[in-house]
């Protein structure tokens, strides 16, 4: 059994039991074969700003599996900016002081959108020419503010509309149709139509 399999049955196996040390000398017993064929083990947690600060300790407990020459196990945090805000807090700077390596992804330029986009289809088995057009680029990362996740989400919602269509181009109209049925897009200024702001006065 591929030693990734054991380990999450193990994991599984004593979750929620009181055994964390028991559980920290099994993975560094199991992992140091693997460092002896030069191997790599890296745990990845998404969704690490819902951790709660005891978890995050055991987390950095994690980080001390090591021999005399290399860490045993590396860990990859991912989180939305709730999680730095957690790892500024004072009862885990033991965790903060071992991150080597952090990186803050920014938003999309306009470019980089299309070029997503495009990348994503090309995953999934797409062949042929580029499937938004210059106008819809120009909108799905005016709609998206260049957030990846929606982006996603437009992106998909605008297919559908040009599959029921029976259509092979996605144009501006579609993405402002997905926009106005994505409520964390909808608020997005368009440059159409839209209700006009109350006076100043009134705005306070």
């Amino acid at each position: 059994m591929p030693i990734t399999a054991k380990l999450s049955n193990k994991f599984y196996e004593k979750l929620g039991d009181d055994v964390a040390n028991e559980l920290v000398e099994w993975l560094n017993q199991s992992l140091r074969p693997l460092a002896g064929i030069r191997g790599r083990a890296v745990f990845v947690i998404d969704g690490a700003q819902n951790l709660p600060p005891a978890t995050l300790e055991q987390v950095r407990v994690l980080t001390n599996l090591e021999t005399e020459k290399r860490k045993l196990l590396q860990v990859v945090l991912f989180g939305q900016p709730e999680l730095d805000r957690k790892l500024a807090s004072e009862s885990i700077r033991q965790l903060r002081q071992r991150i080597t390596f952090q990186y803050e992804l920014k938003a999309l330029a306009e470019d980089e959108v299309g070029d997503y986009v495009n990348h994503r289809l090309t995953v999934a088995g797409y062949v042929g020419q580029p499937v938004l057009s210059a106008g819809a680029v120009r909108k799905l990362h005016r709609a998206s503010r260049g957030l990846p996740r929606l982006v996603n989400i437009l992106s998909h919602k605008a297919l559908l509309l040009v599959y029921g269509e029976g259509g092979y181009r996605v144009e501006p109209r579609h993405v402002r149709a997905a926009a106005h049925d994505t409520p964390a897009a909808a608020s997005t200024h368009w440059g159409w139509p839209s209700a006009r702001p109350p006076p100043a006065a009134a705005r306070g």
